[in-house]
């Protein structure tokens, strides 16, 4: 059975509602408070009429003022004891003014953070603040917020400079201490204290109700109530789709979709709706169904109750309550500090407060908010109760995170949403740090859902499959750790209390980083490949939400000596015990160049290894700080604190091992591990993770390297890299060892060097090197653009942020680089100076292989076209630190000299297995490494470091092994022999410094030897060159003569083709010296070229164009269009219905055909188009629309360009070969043409009487010829006759069966496609289509040129000529294939709208002539008129205009309406007169101005100036004369006046007279109406006083349109974007009850904002079967299918085609880097950008929106996914 969703509420439910007294409730409330128990009469009250406000189904607005009737202002009234209004205002006067803003921001409104002034990232100002505060001219950040924030200005704790905006400065100084409660009256605080404790009271009570069918206390349901009225209440989740939702309602509660998605976007709204309403049984079968429906496969069902129907109205009105109580606290600052004390007491138990946060996963999300927004507007906005609410929040806050683990609701519903507004406060955080262990508690918080990820050897193990959605709800936790940890102290603020609770924190995390220790090993697979990639993504997640938070420790552990010790021997104890819970290392000893050393057996090769080390991270962070407070790792007092501590060989160990396996991987070791390990060491690397992780491990090595003897660490590194045989000389030895190993050794020998050489390079780290932050910025930024320029953007993505998200990058950029601005629409690029590239280093250890490629492929380029040498020497590293300045010593240790001599020894030896050339260069980098630390240390006269010494001890020694391979044939490269070369000089250099005397002498023999031979080379390798090039050269010019001499003709008639350039159809004939004339007796010839040759692209055959021979197509594009519309609130509703002969002046739609200019035979065409539909039916049809094409539009890609399509115009020869000249000698006047023209109209209507109804209609029977001579005078009717005769005259055959078949097709697709309708061969309509596209088409180019500034020819692209061409003769001939009969009864109708009968039959259907559309007029009159006269039910080929008589006399008909309609319409604006003597045609034309409007009877208000007059008229009616003379050019096919060719910049003062010479017509206008003859005087007469004039010149409906018609323009937008941003935070969902839209979105042709990608405002189309989003919907009318779209906070570009199509592109709002910001991720003022702005219009102009739809989803899959029709 169906229950009705909403039946009428019986009223006998309140009957016991009595006459409403109010003085007596108040009466009754006074003496209940006075007896101290105000709530159980408060409850008597609203147990009558909060069911009978809520439960009564009263509209909205009636139930608001029922509401505040019975139920608020009886309560207001209580608390004031008067009237209320008066009473707040006096109160509001006494408060002081508020030095905070406080402004509540809305989701979406623009949010600005200052850079350089704010304490974190979350002090944010409002708009209004910010533009009136000093940040404005700061950098600044801009972003959108989520809702639920407040402004902070004001707010001294969130700035550190310009705390206040000019509004908000503080007055007057003193009463800070005032309590705002004293200003309040005694009464009044005592009546108020008792009234907010009973409501909050109720509203806790009634929030937190879990029965459904009874209600508390006092409220009982009366008995003959409990049966009425109950609620299936379904509530919000975000486990189930909206789809899931609806159609389980249709299921459910049989409902419609419309109704259905209501329900469910109430119930994502408000987090609950009532589905239904009726009996217990009804509800309950409802509910069963849905959670039946929705518990399937295993998911969670939504939560469903059946609830009587006061419960619901009680549950309401303590929502409404809660606003209320919000509404009332902001009246008084005494009254919000009474609220928020109140609500904080506690009688024995929990506040009132403290059961409202615990309860906050008890309420649904209207709830929830209402709850939020009354903590935000009471408790944090009175700096006093904020902290005893601070207090209250961190002593429950692991209970209430506990219970959001559970929770199914966003974290922004939620209360702990807060935390950034409590928790990054400094004093607040500092107090809750030291005073309640803050630290600790949100740590612990997280540490118990951690607990059950651990495995048994108590590391956190995550699964791939994790469906539990605790432990990714608990990331939240870290980010309030990191709000706490922000207020980080100096040293002079740490007191006991202090340190004792920061180190419980720090326990708390060292307890995390255990279990984060050593997880997710990996092992080596050796025998076969993985089988199941194991999960590696949680880890690294977990270690990015961790980042912010280990620096932030680090940081603080820094500014206390004592805090310092504890934290690193807590470190070091954590290591300890994780060492030991492991297998025990057992230890083995190695020896090498004499030197023995104990090394660690463990074999990264064979073992498992983790790349997850934090507590050794850690530990290296703490150890950065140890120097600055004179400690380090022997430190008495560190000892003194420590039992027991590794020792630095086993702190080194971890990272180590994964130091050497991604060698190893590097080496192809570890291939068979699958893609999960790739992604682990890409992570490791990569810029987000590595400061934390990469960077930590190479300073713990340094610090082991700096604590341990040089040769024991060298060794060391050598064991684990598996180099024990390889250092030792005899493993060069051929015939040992596997080619694979070897190959492995060798990759491995490199990466060991390469280690070396990032130890004792890398000192850009404060504590590791003496330097600074912005050293360190600097180096990462050299490094970046030593790759290549870049934009800002990239640059800052390659650089690492800070727990502030800042990278430091402006505060250094300008010292080192130059920003080279954007030229035209690119991105603005900084580019190294070049004083900075010496600091470049190959081996900068952040680089990936492919950069370090890269950037030193740029670098020997640019040193090459410098002329320099291609070496690139190491450069002078900075000092280290004192505590790591030992590490250089490993430069001089005997196994690094060792390895030297053993690397150089095999460089030089003939040949050699283990050696390869980056060995060689590492070693040179390594040895120029340690004569840059030989200088230094002769400077700091430092004895102990003497590397020139041990290289040049022995017989063997490194400096004497370098010069021997100088002409080594192993050192061939040029890279490699320059750094040799600079390697030596650079001895010879530090030698001198001790004043060697052999020092300078081996400086010149090395630059002699190494010139000469270099010398030598070159010049050799260019005589060989210079050889080869004149061999080359003289055989192409051999070939070059023989080809020409044996294709001579060939060449010959491709000499004369290439005279005329341009088109493959270029009609254009040779350059005359006579001006071309179009039209009329005096036309020109047409030029007589070769015939149109053209080329199948698919079959790449030669064919000429021909009527009879094979057809030709051009693959074509046909859309609706307004785009020319002057009038977008006027739509095409019923496409089945419309008339499309005349259209109307304001261009409301029309059909644009587009063509990319590629020519195919028909056959073939319909070939491939076969082979496309066939293949697209095949595909599943869940997957048909996942194309850039619709095939059910019959849309295709262009087989050679791939530009969309839907169909194809026949390609038509020059039309003057069809017919014959026959009229060039007949001489008819226009005003006896007319006469003739007049007659057969008035001749061609006929009255017809219904035989039923008696009713008179009208039909149109075409009148013969010969009855029109006999009424005409003998010497017109012959002259008549003649102009005709070509009628009859059929000699030139006829279109073959694929020609008549093509074109049929392409005036079929324009039908269906303009119309959107269903094809139909024999609708009248289908030739009028025809001929309105072309029409358009020519309006819209002619625009588009007009709008770029470019000459009507010769600026026109060849495909777009091509186009032209093909389709102005396929409308001249497309009547050959339509019925006759209909083409002519087309022609006397649109006679009939300038030539009205006598009789006035055709008034009520005849268009006024102010609403016609004079130039598509003129394409239609002008392809009918020559079949005028065609003999019945035969047509003729020759029956196709040629530019006639005929023609110029339709033009001349046709202009003079259209200068009627501009004198009509215009509308002078006073200026000042220009007087002009002699000014004949302005008279004239004043004198005709004011002739017709008389007749129309128009008054003037303003009297043009003759000169004013002309010059309007003239530029009025050049669009329609440029238009027409594009039609007659590729008509008639006479070339195009030179003048028109050419981009002359004061075109306009000339223009009009050529483009009237062009068709035949006099430059002054004004006698086409004044001396035409009697006939033509009379008919304008009859436009002017016909009574349609009048009507709509009376008319205050449809505006009148005005000439020349504005060209559209997109919405002017404004320049900065935060006040669109602004502008759309205002702007409310129309749907959904003044609720903020989540995508607001802009149409940027109208301006209209779109509650877009919302289910609220999905709406129904007409021929669509399921709803569209609001873009869609408004694309469907605004853009007639096609539209564009401003997404406003998401700042991209939407671009929509019909209902499935749709992509992204860059916006016009550019930062000042000219970079664009889609998603507003990095925050810069963006400021509209008028080039690109310029470039979305020509798109949207010249009709490119679905073509760029089509490249788009062509090249970015990302949006084949999205449901583009419910945007």
């Amino acid at each position: 059975m169906e229950a009705e969703p909403w039946p009428e509420t019986p009223r006998r439910q309140f009957h016991d509602i009595h006459e409403f007294n109010k003085k007596q409730i108040l009466q009754e409330w006074i003496k209940s408070y006075q007896k101290g128990d105000l709530l159980s009469s408060l409850k008597r009250h609203w147990k009558s009429y909060v069911p009978f406000v809520y439960a009564g189904n009263h509209e909205t607005g009636a139930e608001e003022r029922l509401a505040a009737k019975f139920l608020f202002c009886p309560m207001e009234e209580f608390i004031c004891n008067g009237n209320p209004e008066e009473v707040f205002r006096t109160l509001k006067e006494k408060d002081k003014p508020s030095q905070i803003c406080g402004h509540g921001f809305k989701t979406g409104e623009p949010t600005y953070s200052c850079r350089d002034c704010a304490t974190d990232p979350t002090c944010v100002l409002c708009i209004n603040c910010f533009q009136k505060s000093s940040h404005k001219q700061h950098r600044y950040r801009m972003s959108t917020s989520g809702g639920g924030g407040y402004c902070d200005c004001g707010d001294l704790e969130a700035w550190k400079m310009d705390p206040f905006c000019e509004e908000h400065k503080p007055r007057m100084e003193g009463e800070e201490d005032l309590n705002p409660m004293d200003l309040l009256p005694v009464d009044l605080s005592r009546r108020a204290k008792v009234l907010f404790l009973s409501t909050l009271q109720f509203c806790v009570d009634m929030l937190t109700w879990e029965e459904c069918v009874h209600l508390p206390d006092g409220l009982e349901i009366d008995k003959d109530q409990a049966d009425l009225v109950y609620h299936c209440m379904l509530f919000n989740d975000e486990v189930h789709t909206y789809d899931q939702v609806i159609q389980t309602l249709q299921k459910a509660i049989e409902c419609t979709q419309t109704d259905a998605v209501e329900f469910a976007t109430i119930v994502d709204r408000e987090g609950r709706s009532s589905v239904l309403k009726g009996t217990t049984k009804e509800c309950t079968k409802a509910k069963e169904i849905i959670q039946r429906s929705t518990s399937r496969h295993g998911s969670k069902p939504l939560k469903v109750q059946v609830m009587h129907s006061s419960v619901v109205a009680h549950q309401q009105f303590a929502l409404k309550l809660l606003q209320w109580l919000q509404d009332i606290i902001s009246k008084s600052d005494g009254l919000r500090r009474l609220f928020c004390l109140l609500s904080m007491e506690s009688d024995n138990g929990d506040s009132l407060m403290e059961k409202l946060l615990l309860a906050d996963t008890m309420l649904w999300k209207a709830g929830r908010i209402q709850s939020h927004q009354l903590l935000m507007s009471g408790v944090l906005m009175d700096q006093e109760c904020k902290k005893r609410f601070a207090i209250i929040f961190t002593k429950n806050y692991r209970a209430m995170m506990a219970e959001f683990f559970l929770d199914d609701h966003d974290h922004d519903v939620s209360v702990l949403s807060l935390t950034v507004q409590i928790f990054t406060v400094p004093s607040l955080a500092r107090v809750l740090i030291t005073k309640y262990n803050l630290l600790e508690v949100i740590i612990r918080a997280f540490l118990e859902p951690c607990e059950r990820k651990k495995n048994v050897f108590g590391k956190l193990a995550f699964d791939r499959n994790e469906r539990n959605p605790a432990l990714k709800r608990a990331w939240f936790v870290l980010y309030d750790l990191k709000y706490a940890l922000i207020c980080k102290p100096n040293a002079s603020e740490w007191d006991n209390e202090l340190r004792i609770n920061f180190l419980k924190g720090l326990k708390a995390l060292i307890e995390l980083l255990s279990a984060m220790q050593g997880m997710d090993c990996v092992q080596r697979q050796t025998g076969h490949h993985l089988e199941f990639e194991p999960e590696w993504e949680g880890a690294f997640n977990l270690q990015l939400k961790l980042e912010d938070n280990l620096v932030l420790f680090a940081e603080w552990c820094s500014t206390d000596k004592e805090v310092l010790l504890k934290a690193y021997k807590e470190t070091l104890d954590a290591l300890y015990r994780c060492e030991r819970s492991a297998e025990p290392n057992t230890k083995e000893r190695f020896e090498v160049e004499g030197h023995t050393a104990r090394c660690i057996k463990y074999d990264v090769a064979t073992q498992p290894v983790s790349i997850h080390l934090p507590l050794s991270r850690f530990l290296a962070a703490l150890h950065l700080h140890l120097e600055k407070y004179q400690l380090h790792f022997n430190s008495p007092k560190l000892l003194q604190i420590m039992d027991k501590r590794l020792e630095p060989l086993d702190l080194i160990e971890p990272p180590l091992r994964t130091q050497v396996m991604i060698a190893q991987t590097q080496a192809g070791m570890w291939r068979r591990n699958g893609f999960s390990l790739l992604n682990q060491i890409f992570f490791y690397q990569n810029v987000r993770c590595r400061g934390e992780m990469y960077d930590r491990d190479i300073v713990m090595l340094q610090i082991g390297g700096s604590l341990m003897d040089g040769n024991d660490f060298v060794i060391h590194l050598l064991n684990k890299y598996g180099l024990m045989n390889w250092v030792r000389l005899e493993y060069d030895i051929p015939g040992q060892g596997q080619e694979d190993s070897l190959r492995q050794t060798v990759m491995l020998a490199e990466e060991f060097l390469n280690l070396l050489i990032i130890l004792l390079e890398e000192r850009f780290v404060p504590g590791v090197g003496q330097v600074t932050e912005q050293d360190v910025v600097k180096r990462e930024i050299i490094h970046q653009l030593c790759i290549a320029p870049m934009a800002h953007s990239e640059l800052g993505k390659a650089l690492p942020e800070n727990p502030n998200h800042e990278t430091g990058m402006e505060d250094v950029v300008k010292d080192v680089a130059k920003f080279n601005k954007p030229s035209g629409t690119g991105k603005g690029k900084y580019e190294l100076k070049p004083e900075y590239f010496k600091n470049y280093c190959p081996y900068f250890y952040h680089y990936t292989k492919s950069e370090q490629s890269k950037s030193e492929e740029a670098q020997r380029k640019r040193k090459k076209q410098e002329g320099e040498d291609q070496c690139l020497p190491p450069p002078l590293p900075p000092p280290f630190t004192h505590q790591f300045s030992p590490i250089i010593n490993l430069l001089q240790c005997d196994v690094v000299t060792h390895i030297f001599q053993t690397i150089l020894t095999r460089t030089g030896a003939t040949r050699s297995r283990s050696w390869s050339e980056p060995q060689f260069e590492r070693v040179l980098y390594l040895i120029g490494l340690a004569l840059h630390e030989q200088v230094r240390a002769y400077g700091d006269k430092n004895t102990s470091f003497d590397f020139v010494k041990n290289a040049m001890q022995g017989d063997n020694s490194i400096l004497s092994l370098l010069q021997s391979l100088v002409n080594c044939n192993n050192v061939s490269q040029d890279p490699s022999k320059d750094l040799l070369a600079w390697v030596l000089r650079k001895f010879a250099e530090v030698r001198m410094m001790k004043n060697d005397p052999i020092a300078m002498e081996g400086l010149e023999n090395i630059s002699n030897s190494t010139d000469q031979k270099s010398e030598t080379e070159r010049k050799k390798k260019a005589e060989i060159a210079a050889k080869k090039r004149a061999k080359v050269m003289a055989k192409i010019s051999k070939m070059q003569k023989d080809f020409i001499k044996g294709n001579a003709v060939l060449f010959e008639s491709a000499c004369s083709e290439m005279q005329s350039a341009g088109s493959d159809m270029d009609l254009s004939g040779p350059t005359s010296s006579d001006f071309p004339v179009a039209l009329g007796q005096s036309r020109n010839n047409a030029a007589t070229g070769n015939p149109i040759m053209a080329t199948c692209i698919l079959c790449q055959e030669e064919h000429e164009v021909t009527i009879n021979g094979k057809a030709m197509v051009l693959a074509a594009y046909v859309q609706r269009s307004t785009v020319l519309s002057q009038n977008l609130s006027k739509h095409l509703e019923n496409g089945d219905e419309y008339d499309p002969l005349y259209l109307t002046s304001d261009l409301f739609t029309g059909t644009k055909t587009g063509s990319c200019g590629h020519i195919m035979h028909h056959e073939c065409w319909q070939k491939y188009f076969d082979v496309i539909l066939a293949k697209e039916r095949r595909r599943p049809l869940r997957f048909r629309q996942a194309q850039s094409y619709d095939i059910d539009k019959m849309e295709y890609l262009c087989p050679l360009c791939e530009a969309l399509s839907n169909t194809v115009i026949p390609i038509v020869p020059s039309l003057h070969k069809l017919v014959n000249d026959s009229d060039c000698e007949v001489d008819l006047k226009f005003d006896d043409w007319l006469d003739g023209i007049k007659k057969t109209v008035e001749n061609s209507v006929q009255k017809e009487k219904d035989q039923q109804s008696q009713e008179e209609s009208l039909f149109i029977q075409p009148c013969p010829i010969s009855t029109i001579t006999r009424m005409m005078a003998e010497s017109v009717a012959k002259n008549f006759q003649l102009l005709w005769e070509y009628v009859y005259d059929d000699a030139s055959g006829c279109f073959s069966e694929g020609m008549r078949e093509m074109m049929k097709k392409f005036a079929r697709d324009v039908y269906s496609f303009g119309l959107d309708v269903q094809p139909d061969d024999e609708n009248a309509r289908v030739p009028i289509m025809a001929w309105s596209t072309c029409a358009f088409t020519i309006h819209t180019i002619e625009q588009t040129l007009q709008l770029e500034k470019k000459p009507l020819f010769g600026a026109v692209p060849s495909r777009q000529l091509d186009l032209l061409s093909s389709l102005v003769k396929y409308a001249a001939v497309c009547s050959q294939v339509m019925s006759p009969d209909t083409v002519k009864q087309h022609c006397v109708r649109v006679l009939t709208a300038l030539i009205p009968d006598q009789l006035e039959k055709l008034k009520k259907d005849s268009p006024c002539i102010l609403d016609l559309d004079m130039f598509h007029y003129l394409v239609i009159l002008g392809m009918t008129l020559p079949t005028l006269y065609a003999e019945q039910q035969r047509s003729s080929i020759s029956t196709i205009p040629s530019g006639g008589l005929n023609d110029k006399h339709a033009l001349q008909l046709v202009l003079t309406a259209h200068l009627v309609q501009i004198l009509l319409t215009y509308h002078p604006e006073p200026e000042e007169n220009m007087e002009m003597e002699g000014d004949v045609e302005g008279e004239n034309w004043l004198r005709i101005y004011f002739n017709l409007r008389e007749d129309a009877g128009i008054k003037s208000e303003i009297s043009p100036s003759p000169w004013q007059l002309c010059q309007h008229i003239r530029k009025a009616c050049s669009p329609f004369l440029r238009c027409a003379t594009i039609l007659y050019h590729h008509l008639t096919g006479i070339m195009s006046p030179p003048e028109l060719q050419t981009d002359y910049s004061d075109r306009e003062g000339f223009e009009f007279e050529i483009l009237c010479k062009y068709l035949s017509l006099p430059s002054n206008l004004s006698v086409l109406l004044d001396n035409s003859g009697q006939i033509t005087t009379a008919l304008i007469k009859s436009w002017c006083m016909s009574p349609l004039i009048k009507e709509r010149m009376s008319a205050s409906g449809e505006p009148i349109i005005t000439y020349p018609t504005r060209i559209n323009q997109l919405v002017e937008l404004p320049d900065d974007f935060s006040e669109l941003i602004n502008q759309a935070s205002k702007f409310t969902c129309p749907k959904s009850d003044g609720d903020d839209s989540r995508a607001p979105t802009m149409c940027l042709v109208c301006g209209m904002m779109l509650c877009s990608q919302s289910y609220c405002c999905r709406t129904d189309l007409p021929g669509s079967t399921t709803p569209v989003g609001a873009a869609t919907a408004h694309a469907h009318y605004c853009g007639a299918g096609v539209g564009i779209f401003l997404r406003v906070r998401d700042c991209q570009v939407l671009l929509l085609s019909g209902r499935i199509k749709g992509c992204f592109i860059p916006p016009p709002y550019l930062d000042d880097y000219g970079e664009t910001d889609q998603g507003l991720r990095r925050g810069y003022p963006l400021h509209l950008c008028r080039d690109r702005y310029k470039q979305l219009h020509q798109l949207w102009f010249k009709h490119s929106i679905p073509e760029t739809i089509a490249h788009n989803i062509e090249s970015n899959n990302n949006f084949v996914a999205i449901e583009w029709h419910n945007l």
